[in-house]
């Protein structure tokens, strides 16, 4: 799992947390998280730091994801849900995860999660399915310029036989 990761970068991040510099332990996993979005285990060491630096609200939002959760880690996700107001909608765009939603579809089945959890879920994993009237707009717009096109040509060429 961690194999792709460098593990100088993770050791600066444990050498960070032991050193109680959570700023900078933070930072580097806020970057490393943005890099490799599907290793959800940075997630909650991100949701840790959170904890230490007091801001509940912020390590549930990163222990949403967590496969294994603690009371405590469950008491911090309910505080993040009621921070965003129980709206799935604006708690999947806070999580902002990229990664792909195979890790998500795992989660699902391995736990048993709250009617707002699971719509959170949902949320993340649903697969938008292109309709004909999706392709219609961009059939509709080529359309648009070739009749431009073509009405370019032909005023050009009407001009062209006016002059001469």
């Amino acid at each position: 799992m961690t194999a792709k990761i460098p593990k100088k970068t993770l050791k600066k991040i444990e050498e960070d947390i032991e050193n109680n510099n959570f700023g900078k332990a933070r930072d580097r996993l806020h970057g490393l998280i943005s890099t490799y979005p599907n290793e959800l285990y940075l997630r909650k060491q991100l949701g840790d730091i959170y904890y230490k630096l007091q801001y509940p609200e912020m390590a549930g939002r990163y222990w949403y994801l967590a496969e294994h959760k603690t009371d405590i880690m469950h008491e911090s996700c309910l505080l993040f849900e009621k921070s965003m107001g129980n709206d799935p909608y604006h708690i999947s765009r806070a999580l902002k995860f990229k990664g792909d939603s195979i890790h998500i579809k795992r989660l699902d089945k391995d736990q048993n999660l709250s009617l707002v959890q699971k719509t959170v879920v949902e949320e993340l994993v649903y697969e938008y399915q292109e309709t004909w009237q999706d392709k219609l707009v961009p059939l509709s717009c080529l359309v648009f310029l070739a009749f431009l096109l073509f009405s370019a040509i032909v005023g050009i060429f009407t001009i062209w036989n006016w002059i001469f």
